[in-house]
């Protein structure tokens, strides 16, 4: 009978590299300073948050940017209690291993448990109006994309990079918008609008809505879609002891 040597699998195993699943040690502190400046930053042996609120360390350790509100789901002082955590780690772990350790964390210190559903969200459709888009060939390959309120200046941007940027918190829209213009590749373009706040100052001016379809050929209708959203279904406020 022909027998099978375990000791190179033993030695397979012994030299397999060890992945890290929690942080050496980690701090965790309320932080009540009520100063407005936060910090997220790796330094050396260290994962860092400086007076960061608890709900913008669960998007980061669960990869949703902290301007997209829809993407989490939570209760409401998550967003008011603000924390410092310093968690030490060796400098060899990837980005990517630290935030699922940064996610045990959550769920050892503050009891938080998760899961991702589907839901149905208002959103905004981006399309293109009836008499179609007025958008320019690209002159770069590279994209850019310049903001001041009431106005972009956007070269070789794709409509899906458009709509990802009409998502975000500057243009106050409040919900996802999605791409539903069937346009591919990218485009040049430019945009000005009468932002609501500086309506005092300027005096009457096209909406974003407006300027988007008289400027671009391209509508923002209000609709419903399903939209996966991360959602807390218990955690505690205040964390176990350090």
């Amino acid at each position: 009978m022909h027998h099978t040597s375990a000791i190179p699998v033993l030695a397979l195993i012994l030299a397999a590299p060890v992945i890290a699943q929690e942080f050496d040690a980690a701090s965790v502190r309320l932080n009540k300073s009520g100063a407005y400046e936060s910090a997220i930053r790796r330094e050396g042996g260290q994962v860092i948050f400086d007076n960061v609120p608890l709900r913008e360390i669960v998007c980061w350790a669960y990869g949703i940017s902290a301007d997209r509100e829809y993407g989490l789901s939570g209760p409401g002082w998550l967003a008011a209690d603000h924390y410092d955590i310093a968690a030490s780690v060796s400098p060899a772990v990837p980005r990517e291993q630290i935030l699922k350790m940064m996610q045990r964390l959550l769920r050892d210190r503050f009891g938080m448990a998760v899961r991702r559903e589907n839901k149905e969200a208002r959103v905004y459709a981006l399309s293109v109006v009836r008499g179609g888009p007025k958008l320019r060939p690209p002159s770069r390959t590279d994209g850019n994309f310049t903001y001041r309120p009431g106005h972009i200046l956007a070269e070789g941007l794709s409509m899906a990079a458009l709509a990802d940027r009409l998502s975000g918190p500057v243009f106050k829209l409040g919900v996802p918008v999605l791409n539903r213009t069937g346009l591919a590749g990218a485009f040049d373009f430019t945009i000005d609008w009468t932002p609501d706040e500086t309506l005092a100052e300027r005096g009457p001016g096209p909406s974003l809505f407006t300027a988007l379809q008289e400027q671009l050929g391209l509508k923002l209708q209000a609709s419903k879609a399903q939209v996966e959203v991360l959602i807390i279904d218990r955690i505690e406020r205040t964390a176990k002891p350090n």
